[in-house]
């Protein structure tokens, strides 16, 4: 029996005597409602994740490990195997700990996890808690396991990765990065590539006339399952409304004194994975454009929006693109808002590794009716591309293969994760991919209601990395010799 081989059966035997102790620190942190906050100065990301922050590096306190709170913007846990200081790591694990919103439709209560079967239920059970405590229970093992290290283990807590990355920008500026980084917030094998990430914010030139809200849209990568718009009330408008929302399951109708409230019902998600979603936008827009007693000039701008809304792959805004190793662009209507009398859409872009920005907006301005809408802004983080056969890639697919003897290959996303931002990092893991039967379409996944992760498959990828510290470290290891 090779070394690995023994070390893969102790993993069984501690990951089994673990689990109990596993699950409740991932439910720990569960309770905790962190959806990320406008905050202060003491708590840059508000006052939830400044608790989730405090309760991981409790937590790593508890287990022995060096832990420091970077004034709330992240955390780290070290473990230096007695050989380094802690301001030299060399590899790390990157999880956060912030969450998105909860939204509606839930069967469970989203913050009071619930475990049934193989799943544990709960906002941020997957995306990412679910990735702290994989990388706290790695390091533990190293440490009980007395595994020799060359180099030193770095946890690392973030709370800002769902809207904006500050965090690890921060991070980067004030820290040597790591030689070599995994990121738990995906699935495994290894994730080589991210594409872009590009998000724009159309604006009507005009302003509504009778439409007095429109919105919809809390979080920047989530396809909002609910839009709303307020129109000043007209009978026969509203004898119009009433009537096309009787014969509807996705639009609802009120009077609210002089306004009437029109809800859309989509079907939410990660706007990185649209496949199977409903833009509650687009329905709203779609709705609007149609009602015979409605000014002219508002089903004009909902004509626009709809049209815009009208696909997930960038064709109706003619920017759609794609390329052999990450396939297609993907492009979803994530927020609804008004600026003053002013609707604008803010849209999510993820374009594929070998596209780039600029491509995207000149198409897009040759695109769009520039007479009826204008680009307002737009941000961007570049795409992450590494070889397949880059060594770093193939040592941890080996490791994986030696673990699971799974042979899937490794991957590209059209999501983000903090891999884009640091030195040698991919995103590696975090869960098995497995959906929980039990849970009806459209709930279970990340950003979904009923967010839901394997708990075999937690426990799984727990001892994946303890497998792959130890390669990474014999890697540095190697590197060293040959200089």
């Amino acid at each position: 029996m090779t070394d690995k081989q023994k070390l893969i059966e102790q993993m069984d035997t501690y990951v089994n005597q673990h689990r109990s102790s596993i699950l409740e620190d991932l439910k720990r942190l569960v309770r905790i409602p962190s959806v990320g906050a406008e905050g202060s100065e003491e708590e840059p990301f508000g006052a939830e994740c400044a608790r989730a922050l405090d309760a991981a590096l409790n937590m790593a306190e508890e287990k022995g490990f060096c832990v420091k709170n970077h004034k709330n913007w992240y955390g780290t846990a070290y473990y230096c195997g007695g050989k380094r200081e802690e301001d030299q790591a060399l590899s790390g694990i990157f999880s956060h700990l912030d969450v998105v919103e909860a939204g509606e439709g839930w069967i469970y209560p989203p913050f009071e996890p619930v475990e049934k079967e193989d799943f544990i239920i709960g906002r941020g059970a997957g995306d990412n808690k679910s990735g702290a405590v994989i990388g706290l229970y790695a390091m533990q093992a190293i440490r009980d396991l007395n595994i020799p290290l060359e180099s030193t283990l770095m946890v690392y807590f973030g709370c800002n990765e769902e809207s904006g990355m500050k965090d690890i920008e921060r991070f980067v500026r004030e820290h040597p990065m790591p030689d070599y980084s995994m990121v738990p917030d995906l699935f495994f094998p290894v994730c080589y590539g991210e594409k872009g990430s590009l998000k724009l914010t159309l604006q009507a030139r005009m302003g509504f006339e009778r439409i007095t809200e429109f919105s919809a849209g809390k979080a920047d990568n989530l396809i909002p399952a609910r839009a709303r718009a307020g129109l000043r009330y007209g009978e026969e408008l509203w004898k119009e409304i009433r009537s096309g929302a009787d014969s509807r399951t996705d639009i609802e109708a009120v009077r609210e004194g002089e306004i009437i409230i029109v809800t859309a019902l989509g079907s939410g998600g990660h706007s990185a994975l649209p496949e199977g979603t409903v833009d509650a936008i687009w329905v709203l827009t779609d709705f609007l454009k149609d009602l015979e007693q409605l000014e002219e000039n508002d089903r004009s701008i909902c004509r626009g929006f709809s049209e815009m809304c009208g696909d997930y792959d960038g064709q109706a805004l003619g920017i759609a693109q794609s390329d052999e190793p990450s396939g297609k662009l993907v492009c979803a209507a994530v927020k609804a808002q008004m600026d003053g009398s002013i609707p604008e859409i803010l849209f999510a872009v993820r374009y594929p590794v070998t596209d780039y920005r600029e491509r995207i907006e000149t198409d897009l301005l040759k695109t769009i009716d520039q007479n009826r809408f204008a680009v307002k802004e737009s941000t961007y983080n570049a795409p992450l591309y590494m070889e397949k056969e880059h060594p770093y890639i193939q040592r941890l697919m080996k490791v994986y293969r030696q673990v699971t003897g799974n042979e899937k290959e490794p991957f590209v996303i059209d999501g983000g994760t903090y891999a884009r931002k640091l030195k040698n990092a991919v995103g590696y893991g975090g869960g098995n991919g497995a959906h929980a039967p039990f849970l009806p379409e459209g709930h279970g996944r990340v950003h979904q209601p009923d967010e839901a992760r394997s708990i075999s498959g937690i426990l799984e990828a727990i001892k994946i990395y303890v497998l792959s510290v130890v390669e990474i470290d014999e890697m540095i290891r190697e590197q060293r010799e040959e200089r």
